[in-house]
């Protein structure tokens, strides 16, 4: 019996998918070795960065003209019990520019591990930033215009 020679195609296929199992292999390693080096967040933690949060909403709103007396605050609620996050309706002028705040936001708390996540409803006229950090929401602005309210 003879061997048949691979063609080169076919041998240039195994070579590329002998190389992807072995990142496979040692991502998967890695991972296992990184998961124990995770810190877990302690309730002091993470109540700092909420009170980080809210300082800095707090100072970004009388630089966009917003009336911290106007804010109506709540907590939110999901099938009857609270889901720990916090909704704001901030009421703001027609011409209050949601992206600039957004950017301002995202910058002020970053530093606590958080980030911004915005959605517009045209229909309404308004916008709502969502706070998520740790792949949690937990803070929720409102946004809508002064003659909505």
């Amino acid at each position: 019996m003879t061997s048949h020679p691979v063609p080169p195609p076919i041998r240039r296929r195994l070579k590329i998918a002998s190389g992807l199992a072995l990142c496979a292999l040692f991502l998967t390693g890695a991972g296992l070795f990184t998961r124990g080096s995770v810190r877990q967040e302690t309730p002091a933690g993470r109540q700092a960065a909420e009170t980080g949060i809210a300082a800095a909403i707090d100072s970004l709103c009388p630089l966009y003209g917003i009336d911290a007396r106007s804010i109506r605050s709540w907590k939110a609620t999901a099938a009857g019990g609270p889901t720990g996050r916090i909704e704001e309706k901030i009421p703001v002028a027609p011409g209050f520019r949601s992206l600039e705040f957004n950017h301002a936001l995202a910058g002020s708390i970053a530093r606590f591990g958080a980030t911004v996540v915005a959605t517009e409803r045209s229909k309404e006229n308004s916008v709502t930033m969502h706070i998520v950090r740790s792949g949690a929401t937990i803070r929720s602005l409102w946004f809508v215009p002064e003659a909505d309210r």
